[in-house]
């Protein structure tokens, strides 16, 4: 319980401090049309944590109609949240006052109440699960703030694709057979990951580690972008619309060599680490370059369990099937997280990011996003038949 409570205090305070990185010009601007700016993230997580305490738990009145108003998605449109926040130092006060009031309620009502969310400790996981995916966003956010103000900046070191434009890397193979995926744990886990699920699968090999740099930037160099062949007919209108040729956290410096750009700034980029900042169809295209393909997230979640994935937490790796439902899924606990997104328009992402933080790296963990997203932390891995 203690250890609970501290986490999630870190985690409030780590809301706060990214907010404080950024200034008072900035930190209600929106970076990216995808991304509400960093304030309002740290207005949401605490309207969020009030709203689940003060409302579902104690069952009293939470926060004004305008606080509601603004910092919930549903009611709020991204383009006007930035000009809709207060000053900068207002909001960090409010916050920390906020905070600290709800670790002190919610304190007090698990001694007391018998809400079912409190019930092993679940809204304190929910909360913590919660900041913990923010924390990633606002990481994208201040990332794409750094992308607009280094570019054309020069202080990069080259690095070149491996050789022949060939890859090789290690195969791990997967017998065929029956295998459990999924959690019957239904407490610490989302609504998507449950219940567990018998499947089966065919034999198939995949690559112990997900592309990197390298192997992606001989995918650039061998007109990757430019060979219609390799893309699917979606996946190649977004190309010619998008006029994409590299990852999104890649840009050329001064002397016409390639960086990564992170929330930090610019650093030179390490040819063996994971490559990341493409969307579905870029993976798509690189593996039927590669004659592969991606996996289905059931043959991931089994690789990974066999112990026979590598650097699985340093990018998010694109999966080939569109999120849905789990045979005798149940929303818990509201309707919104998971079911407005089985639409057959989301692919599902599977491991983390090096910004992921440790509460959601778990084998059942299942991201979700549209195919042309490529501002997330995301690579691939190939599979072989």
């Amino acid at each position: 319980m203690s250890m609970l409570f501290t986490q999630l205090q870190q985690l409030q305070q780590e809301t706060i401090d990214l907010v404080n990185r950024i200034s008072s010009i900035e930190f209600n601007q929106q970076f990216h049309p995808d991304l509400s700016p960093v304030g309002w993230h740290l207005g949401h997580c605490v309207y969020t944590e009030t709203y689940w305490i003060r409302e579902r738990v104690l069952e009293k009145t939470g926060l004004e109609q305008s606080i509601k108003d603004l910092y919930v998605p549903e009611l709020s449109n991204k383009r006007s949240r930035g000009s809709a926040l207060p000053e900068k130092e207002e909001l960090i006060e409010w916050a920390k006052n906020t905070q600290q009031e709800n670790r002190k309620l919610l304190l007090s009502a698990i001694k007391v109440n018998s809400n079912p969310l409190l019930q092993e400790d679940y809204l304190l996981y929910f909360l913590i699960q919660h900041y913990s995916q923010h924390i990633e966003t606002m990481l994208m956010v201040l990332t794409e703030r750094n992308i607009k103000r280094y570019k054309d900046r020069d202080d990069s070191n080259s690095f070149t694709p491996i050789k022949d434009n060939k890859l090789s890397p290690v195969k791990e193979y997967v017998d065929a057979g029956h295998y459990k995926i999924g959690t019957d744990n239904n407490l610490f886990p989302y609504d998507n990951e449950h219940p567990a699920l018998n499947i089966e699968l065919d034999k198939f090999a995949i690559n112990a580690n997900p592309v990197s740099n390298s192997e992606y930037l001989s995918f650039i160099y061998a007109g990757g972008y430019d060979k219609q062949e390799f893309w699917s007919d979606s996946g190649w209108q977004w190309r010619q619309n998008s006029n994409a040729g590299h990852p999104h956290h890649w840009q050329r410096s001064n002397s016409s060599e390639w960086q990564g750009i992170d929330h930090n700034g610019p650093y030179n980029l390490d040819s063996a680490q994971p490559v990341h900042g493409i969307n579905h169809y870029e993976a798509t295209a690189f593996a039927n370059w590669s004659g592969a393909r991606l996996p289905h997230e059931y043959e991931w979640e089994v690789a990974f369990k066999n112990q026979i994935l590598e650097k699985t937490a340093t990018a998010w790796e694109w999966c080939c099937n569109t999120f849905h439902p789990y045979p005798g899924f149940s929303a818990f606990p509201y309707d919104g997280y998971s079911t407005p997104y089985f639409d057959d328009e989301h692919y599902v992402l599977r491991g983390g990011s090096y910004n992921t933080k440790s509460f959601i790296k778990r084998p059942s963990f299942r991201n979700y996003y549209q195919p042309d997203k490529r501002h997330i932390f995301a690579g691939l891995r190939l599979v072989f038949n």
